[in-house]
């Protein structure tokens, strides 16, 4: 019954994505295409698929079939963006409160996940006001921003203890060659921590890429409009074509989808190691 309740509504979304509008909208509703048809998906690559259909059709979702690509690549840009930075400035930020001693060391981790404590909603004006301060408004670049701070905390907390979980004496042996810390860093810890550098960058990419109220409060054009966003234009005054918008929708699950499975096992892997050891 769980396994139902779990993939249920994903196996709805796909099916629907491969029936007519007449199908989708039936009642009562039925789960297997009688028709199945790719022409929710054509129009997505070919917008000249949409001449076939009724004028209201057009009107509804004209444009936005043809803003979509578009919206997926700044997804990407995004996503991709806020993982690897994540990576990068997280294993610098990790390694000295996993090795190094120096004072205030606790409180200052401690702050840092403080800072996730504070409801996203409080932080509406500010994040608001400064983006308009440094024009990000609307910019790839100011959702990265935004999202970095979120995710950041949860990244130097995993990579902070999965460097605990490594054993000091691969550095210790880089010492005796004559190596300093940040050289063992980077040419012992980091390669040995490939599966907690994989998880936190996991991670950071699949809570930028579903991401929506910041990317709805903070984007106005296709400049930087991402994909969950775009998707809701799909629901017009005029109605709402649920073919395309399952569509869509299967067409934005697939990125982050491809990634769990190439790297679950790498990802378990992170996460026990990263979670444990505190």
């Amino acid at each position: 019954m769980a396994f139902v309740y779990l993939l249920g509504p994903f196996a709805w979304v796909i099916l629907s994505s491969f029936m007519t509008r007449a199908e989708a909208m039936a009642v009562p509703p039925h789960w297997i295409p009688q028709e199945p048809t790719l022409d929710n998906y054509r129009v997505y690559f070919d917008p000249r698929a949409l001449e076939g259909y009724r004028e209201e059709t057009r009107l509804t979702v004209g444009v936005v079939v043809r803003e979509v690509p578009a919206a997926l690549r700044n997804s990407t840009v995004v996503a991709f963006s806020v993982a690897l930075i994540n990576i990068i400035l997280g294993a610098i930020t990790a390694y000295p409160f996993a090795r190094l001693q120096f004072p205030g060391r606790v409180p200052l981790l401690v702050l840092y996940l403080i800072t996730r404590m504070v409801p996203g909603l409080a932080l509406v004006l500010p994040l608001y006001l400064l983006m308009r301060q440094y024009q990000l408004l609307d910019n790839p670049l100011g959702l990265v921003v935004v999202y970095l701070t979120f995710t950041m905390p949860y990244t130097i907390w995993i990579l902070k203890n999965y460097f605990q979980t490594i054993p000091r004496e691969l550095e210790e042996a880089a010492y005796v060659d004559g190596a300093t810390w940040r050289q063992a860093m980077v040419r012992v810890l980091l390669p040995v921590s490939l599966p907690g550098l994989i998880t936190v960058g996991m991670f950071s990419f699949m809570a930028s890429w579903g991401e929506f109220f910041y990317a709805l409060l903070l984007t106005t054009t296709l400049r930087a409009r991402t994909m969950p966003v775009e998707a809701t234009f799909l629901i017009g005054e005029l109605g709402t074509e649920y073919g395309f918008l399952m569509a869509a929708s299967v067409l934005a699950i697939i990125p982050p989808l491809v990634l769990a499975l190439l790297f679950q096992r790498v990802i378990i892997q992170g996460i026990a190691a990263g979670a444990v050891k505190g």
